[in-house]
């Protein structure tokens, strides 16, 4: 009737046997014992493909952690599974939600979008459940009563999921199915990026981070998605007074400021860190555009981004003053925007209305980022003294250095025009 996946390498078979074996009882006490309401379980030993069980079960009980993100088999048996409830849409149209997952351990876990959309995740049965998951709410005897609850939740979701049948698949066929997340070396080489060069001694190393949506992205977000492309990268939102990219407009003032490296990452779903292979002495500047407010999945890549360890100097946002509907719901989307974990960054924050204010925030945040290179350890021979400048004059140091800054490095004119400051606004 029902398959449970769950990563072996936790080292946690003893509890994810009892685990199984009460969902089972709770299915027998509503069904009745026969072998039709039988459940399997993962097998101990590693397999070279998906259990066979996996192919005909009727449901998958999936039991999350940072572990079964990362490992092989759980991954194939997840997409073989997903696989199958995609066919029967295909086929009669009727989506199926016969996949229910649980948080079997939750420290360190992040959930790509395509997982945490597909199926029945149950988080809804309080703290004691969201805090350690089902293992330590297993261990803990304060919480039987909760754990009693889920296992009931569970074996009736799975006892509905089963009412919905789903085509068999064949083990040739599974073999064909691309995993959706997994190790590395498991994941489509498509997706793979190449190995960033060799950095350089003393080289200004730069990382523009884009938090912005795609075309088919946004369409369920905004009523106008002219300015969304098939990538992030080409995401153009001055249209039609501008047709370039922000990603290009951005880096061009990078150059023009003295960046020697620039490297352009996205901010997505896909479950994979763009910033792990970043050189820890690179600035990052992350440019988001305010719409992806609307994407509940923000949230989890404002915490990626969090505990990747990168040096963001700044988040910069892109609100468009000649975009109708941004204009529009500009309050709207700068409260939004305030609502999220982008504090935690410890960045300080732009925003740009125009090219010529993105040019203007991007070489701000480069004067203020390297020229702060300097000042992160105390002067020889006067680590015992105080500081002698008081936070008015540092202000006042800060604008002097960005114009001197901006008078070396900008070959442009309009960059080294107005009174540089910690926000250029809307431009």
């Amino acid at each position: 009737m029902f398959y449970t996946s769950y990563a072996g390498s936790t080292g946690d078979r003893g509890p994810v046997q009892r685990f199984h074996a009460d969902v089972q009882n709770e299915i027998f006490s509503m069904l009745g014992r026969h072998p039709r309401n039988e459940g399997s379980l993962q097998r101990a030993e590693p397999a070279l493909g998906p259990d066979p069980a996996v192919l005909i079960c009727r449901s998958l009980l999936v039991l999350y952690s940072a572990d079964y993100l990362n490992d092989a088999q759980c991954a194939r048996e997840w997409s073989v599974f997903r696989e199958r409830m995609q066919r029967r849409l295909w086929r009669t149209g009727e989506p199926a939600d016969a996949l229910v997952g649980v948080l079997w351990r939750a420290d360190s876990l992040v959930l790509p979008r395509a997982v945490a959309k597909t199926g029945q995740l149950l988080d809804d049965l309080g703290e004691g459940y969201q805090g350690p998951g089902v293992a330590g709410l297993q261990r803990d005897p304060s919480a039987w009563e909760r754990y009693r609850g889920l296992v009931r939740r569970v074996a009736e979701r799975l006892t509905r999921a089963a009412r919905t049948p789903l085509p068999a698949m064949a083990t040739t066929d599974s073999a064909t199915v691309e995993p959706y997340f997994g190790p590395p070396h498991e994941q489509r080489t498509s997706r793979a990026a190449p190995p960033p060069p060799p950095r350089r001694p003393g080289e200004r190393h730069l990382v523009l981070a884009m938090l912005a949506g795609t075309r088919a992205g946004m369409e369920g977000l905004r009523q106008s998605v002219d300015t969304y492309a098939e990538t992030t990268a080409e995401w153009r939102p001055f249209r039609p007074h501008s047709d370039e990219p922000a990603a290009a407009i951005a880096g061009r003032a990078a150059h023009a400021c003295g960046i020697e490296r620039l490297t352009v990452v996205a901010l997505d779903d896909t479950g994979a860190d763009p910033l792990r292979e970043v050189d820890a002495s690179a600035v990052v500047v992350v440019l988001v555009d305010p719409w992806m407010t609307g994407d509940s999945y923000l949230s989890v890549l404002w915490e990626r981004l969090a505990r990747s360890g990168a040096r963001v100097a700044a988040v910069i946002t892109v609100l468009p003053q000649f975009d109708e509907e941004s204009h529009r719901h500009a309050g709207e989307l700068r409260e939004a925007l305030a609502r999220t974990p982008a504090r935690q960054l410890g960045a300080a924050h732009h925003e740009a209305g125009t090219p010529g204010s993105l040019k203007h925030a991007m070489a701000a945040v480069i004067a203020d980022a390297f020229t702060d290179v300097g000042e992160e350890g105390p002067l020889p021979g006067r680590a015992a003294e105080p500081p002698l400048e008081n936070a008015a004059e540092r202000i006042v140091r800060k604008e002097r250095e960005r114009a001197g800054w901006l008078r070396h490095r900008a070959p442009w004119p309009p960059l080294v025009s107005g009174t540089p400051r910690e926000s250029w606004g809307g431009g």
